[in-house]
């Protein structure tokens, strides 16, 4: 939202211009005339769909996952010649991505020039106060990694350490104990589409950044630009993909509706907030 308060980007032109490529274009197969544009991307309307077995893939361990780059990583997933993409028009459901939005951080790369986690670090959190310096995506970003919180996950049986291990055996599962049920640990580990939640900080440095959406913006962004991210992007008619023609879903989930990045959420109890779910 900086680069659109300076006029560098616009949410509703296609992207291919911000992306300078002479060669490689982004666009749907089966719509080529339906533009991807950053709001698309942003409120996961674009139709992109990477299939769950790739995405998992993408976490590796250590600093691996950033032996590609960011522009790599984006035109390996989406591009008109793979499968990743819904059979609906872009802009006429919603579809959670991660690859989109890691496609919206390389337009700021392109427009910024410059790294979007160096981007984020210094136009975002510097502002702010933060010290970049205990800020960072890769581990080779710290000098000490030793007092990060670790990762575990729980197994209540032979099947789901199986699962685990099947599902993404590129990374190190080391249960704590030889007795089931137990805790597995999971050694440090990236992901390729690391813009879309991947910036090691302490829940301190977070709670500064989330004080801004508090604050209409403080000294990063404009009034404005907020009320944009929190507007419900189609003004609540563009539908789930993923409940579409399923009854139950509805009843059981709660309803999201996106706004940029951000998105609405509906409890059962009938709760509204605004927000970003995570780990």
């Amino acid at each position: 939202m900086q680069l659109v308060e300076k006029e560098l980007v616009d949410l509703d032109t296609d992207i291919n211009r911000y992306l300078f490529e002479s060669v490689q274009r982004i666009y749907h197969p089966n719509y080529p005339s339906h533009s991807i544009t950053l709001r698309k991307l942003l409120s996961h309307t674009a139709s992109i769909a990477v299939k769950p077995e790739e995405q998992n893939m993408q976490y590796k361990p250590g600093d691996t996952a950033f032996d590609e780059t960011l522009s790599e990583f984006c035109f390996k997933y989406i591009n008109p010649n793979t499968s990743n993409w819904l059979p609906k028009p872009p802009g006429s459901v919603a579809f959670y991505s991660n690859e989109g939005s890691s496609l919206a951080a390389l337009v700021v790369e392109r427009v910024a020039n410059m790294s979007y986690s160096q981007y984020v670090k210094e136009k975002i959190l510097k502002p702010l106060g933060v010290d970049i310096s205990k800020v960072g995506v890769r581990l080779s970003d710290f000098e000490n990694t030793e007092d990060f919180v670790k990762h575990y996950a729980y197994v209540f049986n032979t099947t789901d350490l199986e699962r685990w291990q099947q599902v993404m055996p590129q990374l190190n599962f080391t249960p704590i104990s030889d007795n089931l049920p137990t805790w597995l640990h999971i050694s440090n580990y990236g992901f390729g589409a690391y813009p879309a939640g991947l910036l090691r900080m302490s829940a301190n440095t977070l709670s500064v950044y989330l004080c801004t959406f508090l604050n209409n913006g403080s000294s990063i962004l404009r009034p404005r630009s907020i009320a944009e991210i929190r507007t419900i992007v189609g003004s609540g008619t563009i539908p789930d993909y993923g409940l579409i023609g399923n009854n139950n879903s509805t009843q059981e989930s709660p309803s999201s509706q996106f706004g940029l990045s951000w998105y609405w959420q509906t409890m059962s109890n009938g709760r509204r907030y605004l927000g970003h779910s995570g780990s």
